[in-house]
C-alpha cells in the first residue's frame, strides 16, 4: 500500500466489509449472554437451542459461544511486515467490554508450567491443545483445587495473541469446563483466539459490536507512527474470511482520526439532533410567549353548553 500523502499518527488499520448483514433481525438476537458474560453453570442445552437459532451446535457439541454473531467472527490474520512501523493491537476495543461485559467460564483457569515438570508429555507440543490432547492427569494434579478435570497444554504464541500473558515458547497448562460438551471459542477460531484469553479477546469484542450497515469497517489496530508520501506498507495476510460466501467484499483501510467512522451516521446525528433542539426552543418560546392553559374551555372545539 502506498501513501499517497503524509499522514499524522495516530492512524487507525481497518478492515472494511460489503455486503455483509449484521444489522438483520435473526442475526443479532443470535447469541447467549449467559455463556458470553458467565456468572453461573452453562445454560441447558433447549435454552441454548432457542437463544441462538440456528447455529448453536458443530455437531453432536454445543458451541461455546454459540450463536451465528460470535461464530462469524472475522479471523483472517493481518500483519504488517515493515521493519519500523509497528502495528498494535491492543486499545482497539471498549476496556468495559473486554474486562466487564465479556466473561470467561466459570470454570476456566490456567498456570504457567513449574520449572522442574517433565516436558515430555504429548500434551506440550505446539498446536497439541487444537487437537484436543488432554495432558497426563498427574501432570495436572500439580493444581490441586483443579480437581479431576482434564487439563490441556498450550504453547504461548505470546505478543497481542496471548495479551502478552506469556512470551512466546512458555508453557502452560489451562482447563476450561467440559471439552466433551462444549467446543469452546478458541478451538472454532485458533487462527486469531488464544485459549487464555478466549471471549475476552480485543478482537472479538470489536466484532460484537454490531455494524448498522451492510458496509462497515471495525478496526483492527494502531500505527502510532507518522508516514510519509510515499512510503509504502506492507501487509501479510492469512486469508481465513470468506466473502464469497455472500458475494462481499473486504478491504484494509489505514486512515486518520478523521476517518474513524463513516460521516454519514455521524452527520445524521448531528442533523437529527439540532434539528430537535430547534423545535424544542420554538415550542418553548411560543408556551412561554402565548401559554395555553390546560382545561382552558376557551381553545375547544365547541364552546356551547351541553352535550354534543
Amino acid at each position: 500500500m502506498t501513501i499517497k500523502e503524509g499522514m499524522n499518527g495516530p492512524l487507525h488499520v481497518f478492515y472494511e466489509i460489503e455486503g455483509f448483514y449484521q444489522n438483520h433481525r435473526s442475526y443479532l438476537k443470535s447469541h447467549s449472554w449467559d455463556q458470553l458474560h458467565q456468572t453461573r453453570k452453562d445454560p441447558d442445552e433447549t435454552t441454548l437451542d432457542t437463544e441462538c437459532k440456528p447455529l448453536s451446535k458443530n455437531g453432536t457439541k454445543l458451541l461455546h459461544p454459540c450463536g451465528v454473531v460470535p461464530n462469524s467472527l472475522f479471523n483472517d490474520v493481518i500483519a504488517l511486515t515493515n521493519a519500523d512501523v509497528v502495528l498494535k493491537e491492543d486499545s482497539i476495543a471498549w476496556r468495559s467490554d473486554v474486562k466487564e461485559l465479556y466473561k470467561m467460564p466459570v470454570d476456566f483457569a490456567w498456570t504457567p508450567l513449574p520449572l522442574g515438570s517433565s516436558m515430555e508429555d504429548a500434551c506440550l507440543v505446539p498446536n497439541a491443545h487444537t487437537a484436543r490432547v488432554a495432558c497426563d492427569p498427574s501432570l495436572c494434579s500439580i493444581e490441586s483445587d483443579w480437581g479431576d478435570a482434564p487439563c490441556f497444554g498450550y504453547v504461548c504464541v505470546g505478543g497481542y495473541f496471548d495479551q502478552f500473558a506469556c512470551d512466546a515458547g512458555d508453557l502452560v497448562l489451562f482447563k476450561y469446563g467440559s471439552h466433551e460438551k462444549f467446543q469452546y471459542l478458541y478451538e472454532t477460531f485458533p487462527q486469531v483466539i488464544s485459549p487464555l484469553v478466549g471471549i475476552n479477546s480485543e478482537h472479538f469484542a470489536v466484532w460484537m459490536k454490531t455494524a448498522a450497515l451492510p458496509k462497515f469497517r471495525k478496526l483492527y489496530g494502531r500505527i502510532t507512527s507518522s508516514l510519509k508520501k510515499d512510503d509504502i506498507l506492507t501487509f501479510r495476510i492469512q486469508n481465513n474470511f470468506d466473502v464469497h460466501a455472500f458475494s462481499g467484499k473486504k478491504t484494509i483501510v489505514v486512515a486518520t482520526d478523521r476517518g474513524f467512522e463513516f460521516e454519514f451516521l455521524g452527520l445524521a446525528y448531528l442533523l437529527v439532533g439540532s434539528a430537535c433542539l430547534i423545535f424544542s426552543v420554538v415550542f418553548a418560546s411560543l408556551q412561554l410567549a402565548k401559554p395555553r392553559h390546560m382545561g382552558n374551555s376557551r381553545h375547544a372545539p365547541c364552546s356551547g353548553h351541553g352535550a354534543w
